[in-house]
């Protein structure tokens, strides 16, 4: 079986966190299975196509900055280099991860001859509706920079390219056959653009650290000096990060000494540095929060886990989660959460059974439901085992390796 991957991530075995950490650990499980042989495109830094094979995956790297024209796809030469590359290869099916980029537009034009599976992540068309965050309009005046003046990139015209590229994602949808879900949230939403569609329900596999290391014990925790964690990949308002802020400014009265640590690369310098961001660190002097808020980086699988379980409760501030990675990595340590109710954060656990839930944008009750938990151990405990039960079966490797198997094998008719 030759499958050939169009993804968001170059494999190369490195673990520098960011988005798309569960394709790199997926393939590494494919890689297990016998007569199985995976190909992988995906975009980077490089001035033109250009393989860059990762142990026995076959992988071309496309040019990041490749512009599209008004049809959403690069130009012809772009589109015959990987014509060229997906005829050289010969996949017995395309695996096309995600409607984020142009790959879907491929296949869903037949410009690609070979037989295609759509797999959603996230609905940029969606995403722009809650773009913002709820930050006001005077808000988002002040997160704009000489960064975004210069490549023209304000949160108003992102908010509007998210929304165009629409469009382009019910085209994908809508002339796929198949198309994988990882939550009723976004199966709902592919129903109601493709009824004929066929639909598959996958689960998403962690990096290995996250199966191999200590879980969280509530131990290690003291909760008179109690450490929130946040982590997300982008530097973008419907991450929630300023209502994860302002929750933080409510309790700071009852915790002092409170710290909430953010993990992913969002702190740049000089005129690098996202408005959004910037707007971030004035907000944090405003509220005199400097003491107890720390932005820890990018960090790998390893210094997560140590992070995770070294904390008291794992917060998803999030606006707009397909499935959130975070929350499922958090779960699987039994890490406590408090999560804003999302499509796919409300999938993954249950509020008041495995996570405490508020609605997104809402600080108030964020800041309760955080308190919730540090002035309660035993709830604490409670959800931490609760939601550790209920990543164990879900995020179990081997049960989702052979679903995977099961679905290119339904495709194929094998």
């Amino acid at each position: 079986m030759k499958i050939l991957w169009f993804s968001n991530a170059i494999l190369t075995g490195s673990d520098k966190g960011g988005t798309g950490t569960w394709l790199s650990a997926m393939a590494d499980s494919l890689l297990n299975i016998d007569g199985f042989n995976l190909g992988n495109i995906s975009l980077g830094p490089v001035t033109r196509v250009t393989r860059s094979d990762y142990k026995q995956i076959s992988q071309w790297i496309i040019p990041l900055t490749a512009k599209l024209r008004k049809d959403g796809l690069p130009n012809n030469n772009f589109v015959k280099d990987i014509e060229r590359v997906a005829k050289e290869f010969e996949p017995d099916l395309i695996h096309i991860w995600g409607t984020e980029s142009f790959y879907g537009l491929l296949t869903a034009r037949n410009y690609l001859k070979f037989p295609a599976l759509l797999e959603m992540q996230g609905l940029k068309g969606l995403w722009s509706r809650v773009y913002s965050g709820g930050l006001s309009t005077r808000e988002i005046l002040a997160c704009i920079g000489i960064k975004e003046l210069l490549l023209r990139s304000t949160i108003f015209q992102r908010r509007k390219q998210f929304a165009l590229w629409w469009n382009f994602e019910k085209e994908m949808i809508c002339n796929h056959s198949y198309i994988t879900v990882q939550s009723p949230w976004i199966e709902a939403w592919i129903k109601a653009l493709n009824p004929s569609c066929t639909t598959f329900k996958t689960d998403l596999i962690l990096r290995n650290s996250f199966y191999q290391q200590e879980i969280w014990s509530g131990l290690k925790n003291d909760y008179n000096n109690p450490v929130i964690f946040c982590s997300a990949g982008y530097s973008a308002p419907f991450k929630g990060f300023h209502d994860a802020i302002r929750a933080i400014y409510i309790l700071k009265d009852k915790y002092k000494t409170i710290k909430l640590k953010i993990a992913g690369n969002h702190q740049r310098k000089g005129i690098r540095q996202n408005g959004y961001i910037n707007w971030l660190n004035k907000l944090i002097l405003k509220y005199n929060l400097s003491p107890n808020v720390e932005w820890l980086g990018p960090l790998s699988a390893d210094r997560l886990v140590s992070e995770m379980t070294n904390s008291s409760i794992m917060l998803i501030p999030s606006h707009v989660e397909s499935y959130c990675v975070s929350m499922a990595e958090a779960m699987q340590l039994g890490v406590p959460i408090v999560s804003s109710y999302t499509g796919g954060t409300s999938y993954l656990a249950k509020d008041g059974e495995s996570a405490l839930f508020f609605i997104p944008g809402d600080e108030s009750m964020c800041a309760y439901q955080i308190d919730r938990l540090l002035s309660d151990k035993e709830m604490a405990m409670h959800f931490s085992k609760k939601g550790r039960e209920t990543a164990i079966k879900r995020n179990n490797p081997n049960k989702i390796i052979d679903n995977q198997i099961a679905i290119y094998k339904n495709i194929l008719k094998l």
